[in-house]
């Protein structure tokens, strides 16, 4: 008989991460090497929530997690994403997309940060009604010198990742998904701070929650 798969309520209004979501399903791996596909699926949910504005990521979605739980009543998770310059403890953080979906184009002038050193940094918070965790996602680069890629999912176009690919080196995350031999498989598989944080996450639910919710 087939195990039925746990489902995950994910609480999200963007396209581009659940996207990226299905990716990450099919090429990622658990700590014990099962494909995420053949253990989770994820239930999406388009709920308005407003955003807290809050530079600690972590403060963020626990913030945002808890309205969420209150209006849907099923444990869930909601996850946010966001830069860190190098020599700050957490600027932009959680101010990075208000900051993206202000600046545009000029992001990287008006922060100063063209070449800088930088970590994308992903917060997961799981909130199952009594208790919030959360879980998180880095991944170290630097910012580019202008926008370069065409996948407009916010500060893609700007972060390079550190990576020893030589067909990823020095590119932006847009422009590795832009690239046929690379694409999104490849972010999500070796680069993405929300695949990181996603697995820390889905570990901590296969090991530690009954499967009270695994049918929603």
């Amino acid at each position: 008989m087939t195990k039925s798969k746990t489902s995950i309520v994910y609480v999200t209004q963007s396209d581009f991460k659940r996207e990226e979501n299905q990716v990450f399903k099919e090429v990622c791996l658990l700590a014990d090497g099962t494909r995420v596909a053949d253990l989770f699926d994820f239930e999406f949910r388009n709920l308005n929530i407003k955003e807290a504005l809050e530079i600690d990521l972590e403060v963020m979605v626990r913030a945002e997690v808890k309205k969420a739980y209150s209006q849907i009543r099923v444990p869930c998770i909601v996850e946010h994403a966001g830069l860190i310059f190098e020599g700050y403890e957490m600027y932009p953080g959680g101010l990075t997309k208000p900051m993206w979906d202000f600046l545009g184009g000029k992001f990287i002038d008006e922060t100063r940060s063209a070449g800088r050193g930088a970590t994308a940094k992903a917060v997961v918070a799981y909130c199952d009604g009594k208790d919030v965790k959360t879980f998180a996602g880095e991944t170290k680069g630097k910012i580019a010198e202008k926008p370069r890629g065409d996948r407009a999912f916010y500060w893609d176009t700007v972060f390079v990742p550190d990576t020893s690919e030589v067909r990823a080196k020095g590119r932006t995350y847009a422009e590795i998904v832009g690239d046929p031999e690379l694409g999104l498989k490849h972010k999500m598989a070796h680069l993405s701070q929300s695949s990181r944080a996603l697995l820390q996450f889905l570990e901590y639910r296969r090991k530690n929650l009954p499967e009270l919710w695994s049918q929603l």
